[in-house]
């Protein structure tokens, strides 16, 4: 029973693991986009997102940083554990 509990704490573990990396992944790529509208917004031209897309785009990046830091909190609870 100890080692079907370990293998399923694992597996958690990798899951938790794997949405994180997808999440971080995400979370730079709004960062550059965030970045990118900012230097174009200097620009003749202006910015590609207005003002109400640029803030959803922070909103959402808000929600993202709050699941990253939700899913680390729990991925070391479950490593926590499974180390116990």
């Amino acid at each position: 029973m100890r080692k079907q509990i370990t293998q399923e704490m694992k597996a958690q573990v990798k899951e938790l693991g794997d949405a994180l990396e997808m999440k971080l992944d995400t979370a730079t790529v709004l960062a550059e986009i965030t970045l990118d509208n900012a230097v174009s917004g200097e620009c003749a031209e202006g910015s590609y997102l207005n003002s109400r897309r640029a803030q959803s785009l922070m909103q959402a990046q808000i929600y993202l940083s709050q699941s990253i830091t939700e899913d680390f909190f729990n991925l070391m609870e479950l490593v926590e554990v499974a180390n116990a």
